[in-house]
């Protein structure tokens, strides 16, 4: 009988390489039965479904994990996913009067919740800027769709979200973009909740290598560009750029230098800092 293990992840392309894995029944194939939820959420919902059991897996933003562990989340990092920073664009609704974040007009900031990537994005970008958010500055959404209806109605202003998955709302008009802001460090972390590491660490480790095997693979599979075009409405011009600028994690480490940078940052936002042992979070991983 194969062992259940459940992984969350959210409904973009940087996850096509496991989502593909699944498919085509190379976990099945080492006696592992991984189901697949996607979250619109994003990372505090499968912070929240981390804790609570929902899951056992998640592929999450380092600065959410991070937040999450401190906050009190019992987990553990099992795998760097995307090596490389994500790029997130910074929109407004098609007819709203903001013309970027500098100008003078009021904002409100769409969120898809408190302590996600795009909740803690803003308050970190916002920090460099020299400007400060309140709580009253946050709008909760939920999900990408919730964010285009609430930037459309003029109740937000300012949402940040992966460019490449926004992008196809930029060219139907839907949303404007007015800008761009990368963190210097890794993207995504796959992680376990510690219930899940206690009782089938052999199997998680065998699926985070089969997850290595399928991400090297995936930037050179030929199909890929018309994969990613049905499933995800990327076209073929954005997919070539996309693919260009992500780097698979295909081992077992991780740099010292982007959790640092990650803590750093929270710890400008944040009223009291950030205090955990990274490297004790690092599951058999190789911290460099």
């Amino acid at each position: 009988m194969n062992t259940i293990i459940k992984i969350g992840g959210v409904p973009e392309h940087f996850n096509l390489p496991i989502i593909m894995a699944i498919e085509g029944g190379e976990f099945a194939a080492h006696g592992i039965d991984l189901q697949w939820t996607y979250y619109p959420g994003g990372t505090g919902a499968m912070t929240r479904a981390l804790a609570e059991g929902e899951i056992d897996l998640a592929i999450l933003l380092t600065e959410g994990f991070v937040s999450a562990v401190n906050n009190g989340l019992q987990a553990k990092i099992v795998k760097v996913y995307i090596e490389s920073p994500l790029v997130w664009g910074i929109y407004t609704g098609a007819h709203s009067p903001t013309a970027s974040l500098y100008d003078n007009t009021s904002k409100k900031y769409a969120i898809s919740r408190l302590g996600s990537g795009s909740h803690l994005m803003a308050m970190i970008h916002a920090e460099q800027r020299g400007d400060k958010l309140s709580k009253e500055d946050f709008v909760i959404i939920d999900s990408l769709e919730g964010a285009i209806e609430s930037l459309t109605k003029g109740e937000t202003q300012v949402f940040y979200w992966e460019k490449f998955m926004t992008k196809k709302y930029v060219d139907s008009g839907d949303l404007r973009l007015i800008g761009e802001f990368s963190a210097p460090w890794s993207s995504f972390l796959i992680t376990a909740s510690d219930k899940a590491l206690y009782e089938n660490k052999q199997q998680i480790h065998i699926a985070m290598e089969i997850i290595n095997d399928a991400g090297q693979r995936f930037k050179n599979d030929q199909s890929i560009a018309a994969e990613l075009k049905k499933r995800f409405g990327l076209n073929t011009k954005d997919v070539a750029k996309w693919l260009g600028g992500t780097i698979w994690n295909t081992d077992f480490s991780i740099r010292r230098k982007g959790l640092d940078n990650a803590i750093e940052a929270l710890n400008k936002i944040r009223p009291t800092p950030v205090h955990i042992d990274m490297e004790a979070l690092c599951a058999n991983m190789k911290v460099k």
